[in-house]
């Protein structure tokens, strides 16, 4: 399970118990939300050079990671530019949350397309 909130840190809870936390770097997010979402992880995607490469792909150990979740569609993580990326080459989405590139790698590792994701404002 992941949690959002105003806090800027994104909780990953194994269990309800906690695992780790991961640091929002940027938000780009409507001005009206919820005080609660439930969603689900819909997907995690992985870009390099501007096209979608699959998990078995070549290009996918260097490609760079999002998580598009549903039921909370302004709510994509994506990757930011960080000290073990300082280059990525996918332009972030317009709207969504910001993780530094090596968190959101082992994030993605991490979750399915059955992980629950509750988001509190």
């Amino acid at each position: 399970m992941l949690q959002s909130s105003p806090t800027n840190l994104i909780p990953r809870l194994n269990h309800a118990a906690f695992f780790k936390q991961y640091h929002v770097r940027e938000a780009k997010l409507p001005q009206k939300q919820p005080a609660k979402i439930m969603a689900k992880v819909a997907e995690t995607m992985a870009w390099k050079g501007g096209k979608r490469v699959g998990l078995g792909s070549k290009e996918y150990l260097a490609s760079t990671k999002w998580i598009r979740l549903a039921g909370a569609p302004a709510y994509t993580l994506y990757a930011v530019p960080d000290a073990t990326h300082p280059n990525l080459d996918q332009p972030p989405p317009p709207t969504g949350l910001g993780l530094a590139a090596v968190d959101l790698e082992e994030l993605s590792t991490l979750v399915n397309n059955r992980t629950p994701v509750t988001i509190l404002d």
